[in-house]
């Protein structure tokens, strides 16, 4: 749907974060490949070992291929967040308030640590949260009480932007 007029924020992914998840990639891989040549295994538990140790790598090379690809497009009716397991679209009519936020700590209900999913945050409650890094946070309430937390590499832009196609 990115057509002439949509404006497109992408997300600057941490540093910190995407360290993160390299490194833990890069132990699965060592230990995946490792382990069977270190202790004696049958073969059938090598096989098992690999392909666990295989799937569980490639969910890492996913995390982080979406936390480099996070985007949040702006048209004229909606908005539309990329995010890590599914694209949700918001309708700037809908929107009830929309805010520049530090991102508040919070207990993750479903999702990826530091990436996304369904968060519990106090004095807000439910949200889905679409996020990369921890300094740039957009809070959006809708009409129906729907929470969203995005990280947009521009917060104070991309609400500028909101709010002016919310008044035309």
């Amino acid at each position: 749907m990115n057509e002439e007029n949509d404006i497109i924020f992408e997300s600057r992914f941490s540093h910190w974060i995407a360290g993160m998840y390299w490194l833990i990639l890069a132990f699965l891989i060592t230990m995946t490949l490792g382990m069977p040549l270190l202790l004696q295994m049958t073969f059938m538990v090598t096989i098992l070992f690999l392909i666990i140790g295989e799937c569980t790598s490639i969910m890492f090379i996913y995390l982080l291929w979406k936390g480099y690809t996070m985007k949040f497009i702006i048209s004229k009716k909606q908005i539309i967040i990329y995010g890590l397991l599914r694209k949700i679209t918001i309708d700037i009519s809908n929107i009830e308030t929309i805010q520049k936020t530090s991102i508040p700590v919070g207990f993750r209900l479903f999702g990826a640590q530091f990436l996304g999913g369904v968060y519990y945050f106090p004095g807000i409650g439910n949200a889905s949260v679409t996020m990369n890094n921890f300094n740039d946070g957009v809070l959006i309430t809708t009409q129906q009480k729907k929470n969203y937390i995005i990280t947009p590499e521009n917060p104070q832009e991309f609400i500028k932007n909101i709010l002016k196609i919310k008044n035309e």
